[in-house]
């Protein structure tokens, strides 16, 4: 019989606190070099922190966060639930000494009521919401003040603890002074020479068998050594967004030119891999740059030294890297998942989930430190040095392995990647653990290295990156990763109002249409890489995705139909496909995906027994036959109250069939 006290506790859970704020315009000042325009927040922490808790408690399947504000003349009302699909089940956190036990529960994705179309994702600490939100029209970005007024408070007098701003007000200061090769891109003929080299170098080795688990080992000691010549690498510098076509370089682009496509195979539906795992490290300084932040807010003077103090202060640390990892794989997914790399084969709803997180404090960086060494403890390191210290390590266990760090890297340059190859050459996803072998200073090295690798930066001209920028970055870097170079040629660059793709040579502000996109040049390079791995010609690591996926023709739970991906692909008057189009939006502003449309009643992708010229159910009187007899069962009809084929009657007793 259940309590007072708990009929009061199961009485919060379904009736939710709504905290509500309201933007305020701060005279149309800069927030920083990026952002032209900003409003700040300032809804009820403690409430909304109350609000989360209760949900982390939920014995119920679907506990919700709520929250409402107003700002840039828009009404907010935000429904939030727990993120389940950007980390494993199981997942493993490692800190700098061994496993470390962190809490993912502030992690949300979510949605605005009555806003079709939209999403929402971020995290929740301390009651301070800090994501993204996509409207359909615009899309929003939302951070605690702390990023940009360092001194501030959430109980000081200026009465705000966050900032909200367009996407639209993103752009690049430093457009005009980065520093480039020729376009913008770092790729120089030394370096593009290098890389080929390397990555047609590998020294096969026999199959092992595979262990049950593997750590990623540390560095080689060689690579710690000062006096260890490492070899130019790809660089890729961030520049101008607005920049128009240049000229037309004889840039390796490895892209077929366009040419009629034999009829698509449809991968089985039964196999659904789909998911590429990660592994992602951060580095002494991104923990450094954060928990910074996290002390100066925190610490009193008097309790500096507080061990208690500080171990609180180390978990709020890994908590916020914790959300800038969910806050960037999350980002990525929307673009990937919402992408059709459609080459011999259809490949679709290709995701990303984290298996595993190893968070690098800054203790071994002391010079009092008498442990092992941590090379990523060095500040000076460029660029290509630092993605080969990452490259030494054993990923093969992962599909892509990433460090993410706070470094100034010289010339603009936010991230780098080893590129895939269709043609066999190693790299990319899935790359296995082998050895290569080059010359660097008239020597013959063998090493060992991962070039299922990249790295990202969240700092750039002493300025912090804005989270659209690094995360389109990411998204760049995995793009190599998937086999696309940069765009070229001049019809997957346009440049303009629209504004350049992912793979353009550099990174973009993210303010134009096309920035969130990839271009057709880069959707056929990433379309070879994976046919090529369903070839069985490259290495496939790629795992089954559990989840349901809309858009492909699988009625899933969830879902009332699936017709397809788009318009193109859905040929059911019955059902809206994944990606709704403009004119059906304009008939019906609340139309949502893998929904019957109005006044219909089944829609055929739900059976065989749904009419598709009048979305209705097969009348009984018909005797429209949905299923053959079979030495087993009698055939069966529909009965015109379902649109699945009812269950056919068995034969009778006795009866020998399936060879019995």
């Amino acid at each position: 019989m259940m309590t007072l006290k708990c009929g009061l506790i199961f009485l919060l859970l379904i009736v939710p606190f709504i905290a509500n704020g309201h933007g305020r315009e701060i005279g149309g000042r800069r927030l920083n070099e990026y952002i032209s325009h900003y409003e700040t927040l300032s809804y009820d922490t403690k409430h909304v922190h109350a609000s989360h808790n209760r949900a982390k408690r939920s014995v119920t399947k679907d506990p919700y966060v709520y929250l409402r504000f107003d700002a840039h003349g828009e009404n907010f009302h935000m429904r939030l639930k727990r993120d389940v699909t950007t980390f494993s089940d199981n997942l493993v956190i490692d800190g700098s000494d061994g496993p470390v036990a962190v809490d993912t529960s502030h992690i949300y994705q979510g949605e605005l009521l009555n806003v079709p179309k939209s999403h929402v994702f971020g995290s929740v600490i301390d009651g301070v919401f800090e994501g993204r939100i996509v409207t359909g029209r615009e899309s929003y970005f939302v951070e605690n003040a702390k990023h940009y007024f360092p001194n501030k408070t959430h109980t000081d007098e200026s009465g705000f603890h966050s900032v909200i701003y367009k996407e639209s007000h993103v752009s690049d200061p430093y457009e005009d002074v980065r520093q480039g090769h020729g376009g913008g891109c770092g790729i120089t003929d030394e370096i593009s020479s290098w890389m080929d080299s390397i990555q047609n170098s590998a020294v096969e080795e026999p199959e092992e068998k595979p262990a049950a688990v593997k750590e990623n080992p540390g560095v080689p000691i060689k690579a710690k050594d000062e006096d260890f010549q490492w070899p130019p690498h790809q660089k890729y510098s961030k520049e101008a967004n607005w920049r128009p076509n240049g000229d037309a370089r004889s840039e390796e682009n490895h892209h077929e030119e366009a040419h009629e496509r034999v009829r698509r195979a449809t991968r089985p539906k039964e196999e659904n891999r789909n998911t590429c795992s990660l592994y992602i490290q951060t580095d002494p300084l991104i923990w450094r740059h954060i928990r910074e932040g996290i002390a100066d807010r925190a610490l009193n003077p008097k309790i500096k030294h507080d061990r208690g103090r500080k171990h609180e202060i180390d978990e709020k640390t890994r908590e916020e890297i914790l959300s800038l990892i969910a806050h960037h794989v999350t980002a990525v997914n929307y673009i990937y998942r919402n992408t059709k790399f459609d080459g011999r084969v259809e490949h679709r709803n290709i995701r990303f989930e984290v298996q595993r997180i190893k968070i690098d404090d800054d203790s071994a960086c002391s010079e009092a430190y008498n442990g092992e060494s941590n090379p990523f403890c060095m500040e000076n390191i460029d660029v290509s040095n630092f993605l080969n210290i990452h490259s030494l390590g054993n990923h093969e266990d992962f599909c892509l392995a990433y460090v993410f760090t706070y470094r100034d890297f010289t010339g603009g340059t936010l991230g780098l990647a080893w590129v895939a190859s269709a043609s066999g050459a190693s790299g990319g996803i899935c790359e296995k653990y082998k050895t290569y072998t080059e010359t660097v200073g008239g020597l013959y090295q063998s090493t060992k290295r991962s070039l299922n690798t990249g790295i990202i930066t969240f700092v750039n001209y002493n300025s912090r990156v804005p989270p659209k920028v690094s995360q389109l970055t990411l998204a760049h870097e995995i793009g190599h990763n998937f086999g696309s170079p940069h765009d070229y040629p001049q019809e997957c660059r346009p440049g303009g109002l629209h504004g350049n793709y992912i793979m353009f040579a550099s990174a973009t502000s993210g303010d134009r249409p096309n920035n969130s996109k990839f271009s057709t040049c880069s959707i056929r390079n990433i379309s070879n890489v994976l046919d090529a791995i369903e070839d069985t010609k490259k290495r496939n690591c790629f795992l089954a995705s559990e989840g349901a996926f809309c858009g492909n023709k699988i009625v899933e739970s969830g879902e009332e139909c699936d017709c397809g991906f788009n318009d193109e692909e859905c040929q059911d008057r019955c059902c809206y496909p994944r990606q709704i189009g403009e004119r059906d939006l304009s008939m019906n502003a609340t139309a949502r995906g893998c929904t019957r449309r109005a006044r219909t009643q089944c829609s055929p992708s739900q059976g065989p027994c749904c009419q598709s010229e009048t979305c209705s159910f097969v009348p009984a009187h018909l005797g429209v036959k949905c299923r053959g007899e079979t030495e087993c069962s009698w055939s069966s009809t529909c009965n015109g109250t379902t649109p699945e084929c009812p269950e056919p009657k068995p034969r009778d007793d006795k009866t020998k069939c399936n060879n019995g």
